[in-house]
């Protein structure tokens, strides 16, 4: 069964045709493992206590990996959509609230937090380590600064704006420290911020500058 409705484009990070599988495979190699680990203690000990034990170990890593294989998102229309163990979705038509976020440390994040009446969804844009990084498919990038772009709020024309200038920096080849998305993990250094916050407008506005 596909993950999404023929009309609505993926917003994943990393292309889950990719990693999915390699995921559900370390889940199974988890669960076979704990049940291993069960039958050699059931060999010593009471059944009740081996399944505790197999469980304990092997069930932490093969719920996590299960649970990323299963993590994604969308964007159908005018709304966003974001799969974990439930289904939530925004409807950018009804934004409440719109923030670029950024995380500092040593895996450095860019996130994108959107918020209706109903739900609020973090987007991941960007990851970058030391001198590489990931960043969200062009495509999607587009659309999201254009669904943005129809909002009646401040903030999420300004973030379709830094979008907008992240892509036409991606087109003319420009390097990380020349790009938009890269530049706001700048702005926690600015702030002395060692923890996830939001840019503020005047933080959207500096990522902007041509300069």
């Amino acid at each position: 069964m596909a993950d999404y409705a023929q009309t609505a484009l993926p917003l994943d990070l990393v292309r889950r045709d990719v990693v999915a599988p390699k995921l559900r495979r370390v889940g199974m190699v988890c669960v076979a493992v704990g049940a291993l680990i069960a039958l050699l203690v059931s060999l010593f000990g009471p059944n009740w206590l081996a399944l505790l034990i197999g469980v304990g170990i092997a069930g932490p890593p093969a719920l996590g990996a299960f649970l990323a294989a299963r993590r994604a998102y969308w964007i159908d229309g005018r709304t966003v959509y974001a799969r974990n163990v439930t289904t939530k979705a925004v409807n950018l038509g009804g934004l409440t609230r719109v923030e670029l976020t950024v995380q500092p440390g040593r895996f450095r994040q860019v996130h994108l937090a959107l918020q209706d009446r109903e739900a609020t969804i973090t987007l991941p844009l960007a990851l970058y380590g030391a001198d590489r990084g990931a960043e969200l498919d062009i495509v999607a990038l587009r659309r999201l600064a254009d669904a943005l772009a129809l909002s009646e709020l401040i903030s999420a024309e300004t973030v379709s704006r830094v979008l907008v200038e992240h892509l036409r920096a991606e087109a003319r080849g420009a390097g990380l420290m020349e790009r938009p998305l890269f530049r706001a993990l700048g702005r926690a250094e600015h702030h002395g911020r060692a923890s996830r916050f939001a840019l503020s407008e005047e933080d959207l506005v500096s990522l902007l500058d041509s300069d």
